[in-house]
């Protein structure tokens, strides 16, 4: 190759190949095959290990809980014929059992869908056409929007509602679904293809309506192993729903590092101090130290 359209940035390792950077191949750099299996080793890794707290009534979940929650939950998603190429959308804001279909899909190779828990019927029936989901979890806040949505498009999806609504299936029922040998029995789904989209997210809308954005097992699995997000036993705290990619990455990395998780419904100067000390925050993400920060300043 000619020695001018090819030339080595030693100290970034990129190569310029006709007039395109390169950078080099790495290759191993996880040994997980799927989210699932992620979440699975890492659970019962950590199983002894509190999970999740709300600060509002100082409720706690184990690991051994959440994985309870997460098998059964996981059972009857099979048990409703949900398998690797359907979506299950989540529709909520944080506490103790949102993250509960998110670890279920991925035990089974479904696509998870975080929807915006505040939207308008105009963006429920947009991003519903969008995403097609099967299996829909939502809030009491969120229900009836998500319920119109559906009627208007003469859509036929299960919603699940964490709470009680009439027209809906309750969460709490389908746990109860199976027994313990059930539960003890299951194992995740194996993946064969690491690249297969495990997350469709959202864009904000800021300059249209919300388009899809796919990420694959492996882009999530290297998010959840992030080393700048390492924190192994230690206590976490953010406010970003699993609507954000943040959301979704902070929940998949506390995982991996079993780390305690505070649940507060939103963010509050002198709350988030308040819960800082108290329960001896070690992790809080970068956007509240700005938040913070500002607020000092002021």
């Amino acid at each position: 190759m000619d020695e001018h359209n090819s030339t080595v940035d030693r100290r970034k390792n990129f190569t310029l190949e006709d007039g395109v950077y390169k950078g080099i191949v790495v290759k191993n750099l996880t040994k997980y095959k799927s989210v699932g299996e992620m979440l699975w080793k890492n659970i019962n890794k950590y199983k002894d290990n509190i999970a999740h707290l709300d600060a509002s009534t100082e409720a706690t979940v184990t690991y051994a809980e959440l994985q309870d929650k997460a098998v059964r939950c996981a059972l009857w998603l099979q048990k409703e014929g949900i398998n690797h190429n359907d979506v299950v959308t989540l529709c909520t804001s944080n506490h103790l059992n949102s993250i509960v279909p998110c670890i279920s899909a991925s035990y089974i190779n479904a696509i998870i869908n975080p929807w915006n828990e505040n939207m308008d019927l105009k963006t429920a029936l947009h991003v519903l056409e969008l995403t097609t989901p099967k299996i829909i979890f939502c809030s009491e806040k969120a229900i009836d929007v998500i319920l119109d949505a559906t009627k208007e498009k003469n859509y036929n999806a299960k919603i699940v509602v964490f709470g009680k609504h009439a027209s809906a299936v309750s969460f709490s029922d389908i746990l109860k679904n199976f027994n313990n040998e059930e539960v003890e029995n299951f194992r995740y789904v194996e993946l064969n293809d690491i690249q297969k989209t495990a997350v469709i997210m959202h864009s904000s809308g800021t300059t249209g309506m919300p388009k899809g954005v796919a990420s694959s097992n492996f882009s999530i699995i290297i998010l959840g192993q992030d080393e700048n997000l390492r924190r192994e036993n230690s206590t976490s705290l953010w406010f970003s729903s699993l609507y954000w990619l943040t959301g979704i990455m902070m929940n998949f990395s506390s995982i991996v590092n079993g780390s305690k998780v505070i649940l507060y419904p939103e963010f509050d100067e002198q709350m988030t101090c308040r819960l800082i000390e108290k329960f001896k925050v070690i992790f809080l993400c970068y956007i509240y130290i700005n938040f913070l920060a500002n607020c000092l300043k002021n």
